[in-house]
């Protein structure tokens, strides 16, 4: 049994990468899990490269409002700049910050005596839960937040700790930051770790270097927005809203619900820190897993967060079983290693379904065949996925469709230039995912009756439904051309 765990260890590892490369591929290719939050981030990276840093809530580019921090879109305006396109700038950030997460969990695994062979198979099972395979497959700020994080740690548990040591890890754990406001619980774990192993100076010289480095991140924000960004920020989660029992529901029942592949990981963290010795509860990984799943239940509190925040949780749960699998004798190890091949099959199977049922739909060409079949407009687009005006070569009025709503809930007077635009047909369509009548429509308000009342559904493509003026339609269904729509 012993001889035959490592081989087939390895084999179900193998296969593991390789059918993510292949929904990789296909998905990528398809813009599977290319959601309105993908189109929200690269909105914001498409309004950088024109010069604007956090828009305001309302303005002359339309509807601004966002929680997200900003380093994701700032490389992703970047690599625009470069000339990349919109989707393969994106694809390209998730590569990297996928393999960057990798490369962390990998390091620390070897610092913790996991052969290289075992920490190897070990960091690959991070792409089996549906988190990470949402994470590589979309445009979305979970991956690289979560690889800057790990990198971190994993600087911080190199045993000669050194002043360059120090500086390296304070400035990952400050670009995480930058990516992702609540990415702390690593420094924190850390800082935890050293003070907890009598090296106080050490704890205090890391929290004080990153408590630095995260108010310089505010500072340049503050700066480059001209103040901008805290009214955006503070407005956005006045009006989601937050719930600190909604986030003990989430973090107790997500996992069951949404996450089936993944929550074997969580169950595996779990019972490897009641199994650690104690001597090892005030190790890193120990400490890692606690405070990740912590600062997760926080972070669900708050309204719209949902099963993709369980990224670093999973990163965290492998570490902690990885710990305890190496702490153990041969026969644990054995059990520990059929455990992990066990759940590593048990991962193919969905995956191998999403690649052939869902992951071969063109959204991609729809979108493409939307925007064709509109035609090149003087108006804006107005959809609820903001990349679909950014492959049209717009900026998006509508930055994100679930903050407008929010906002638009607590102020009702905010939508009303947005009514007003729809009635006076300022629009040279309207694309939206779904039907208006369809129960998942992400509008709400007096906005859907005045598309319904204004605009006529006049084309289906797979998540594009395309609304045409109603005045300004030709014969054919087609819109006339913008000169040929001011003559009515």
């Amino acid at each position: 049994m012993k001889s035959a765990l490592r081989p087939l260890f390895l084999a179900s590892a193998v296969l593991l990468a390789l059918l993510t490369l292949a929904r990789v591929f296909v998905g990528w290719c398809n813009a599977t899990d290319l959601t309105p939050t993908s189109g929200t981030f690269t909105a914001l990276a498409v309004d950088l490269k024109h010069g604007v840093f956090y828009r305001p809530l309302y303005g002359d580019l339309g509807y601004g409002g966002t929680r997200y921090f900003p380093l994701h879109f700032v490389l992703h305006a970047a690599l625009l700049e470069l000339g990349m396109g919109p989707e393969a700038a994106g694809h390209f950030l998730e590569a990297v910050a996928a393999f960057a997460l990798l490369f962390g969990m990998y390091r620390i695994l070897c610092q913790l005596n996991v052969d290289r062979m075992l920490a190897g198979c070990i960091s690959v099972l991070l792409l089996a839960p549906e988190t990470s395979q949402l994470a590589i497959l979309a445009i979305r700020g979970d991956l690289l937040p979560a690889a800057l994080n790990i990198l971190g740690v994993s600087i911080c548990m190199t045993p000669s700790f050194t002043r360059r040591h120090l500086l390296g890890a304070s400035l990952l754990f400050t670009l995480a930051f930058s990516a992702k406001m609540t990415t702390l619980f690593g420094v924190a774990a850390v800082f935890l770790f050293f003070a907890l192993s009598g090296r106080i100076r050490k704890a205090l010289e890391i929290v004080l270097v990153t408590g630095l480095g995260c108010a310089g991140v505010i500072a340049i924000m503050l700066l480059a927005s001209g103040g901008r960004v805290l009214t955006v920020l503070r407005a956005c989660a006045a009006a989601a809203g937050y719930n600190p029992s909604l986030g003990i529901v989430h973090l107790a029942l997500f996992p069951g619900i949404w996450l089936p592949v993944g929550l074997p990981f969580i169950i595996l963290g779990c019972a490897a820190l009641f199994a650690l010795p104690r001597r090892r509860l005030t190790s890193v990984p120990a400490i890692l897993f606690v405070l990740t799943a912590l600062a997760t239940a926080i972070l669900l509190g708050a309204i719209g967060t949902t099963f993709n925040h369980f990224i670093d949780l999973h990163v965290a749960a492998l570490i902690v079983f990885a710990a305890w699998l190496c702490d153990g004798e041969t026969t644990q190890r054995d059990f520990g290693m059929a455990v992990l091949c066990f759940a590593a099959l048990f991962s193919l199977s969905p995956l191998a379904w999403k690649l052939r049922h869902e992951d071969s739909v063109p959204y991609s060409q729809a979108y493409r065949q939307a925007l064709q079949f509109i035609g090149k407009q003087d108006k804006p687009i107005l959809a609820d996925n903001p990349l679909i005006p950014v492959l049209g070569g717009q900026q998006p009025y509508v930055l994100d469709l679930f903050m407008f709503n929010a906002l638009a809930e607590k102020t009702p007077s905010f939508a009303q230039p947005m009514a007003d635009a729809i009635r006076q047909r300022q629009f040279a369509a309207v694309i939206l995912e779904d039907d208006l009548e369809s129960k998942t429509s992400a509008w709400r308000g007096a906005e859907t009756k005045e598309i319904e009342q204004n605009y006529e559904l006049v084309q289906r493509f797979p998540k594009a439904y395309v609304y045409l003026p109603r005045k300004f339609l030709g014969t054919d269904g087609r819109p006339q051309a913008s000169g040929d729509s001011a003559s009515h």
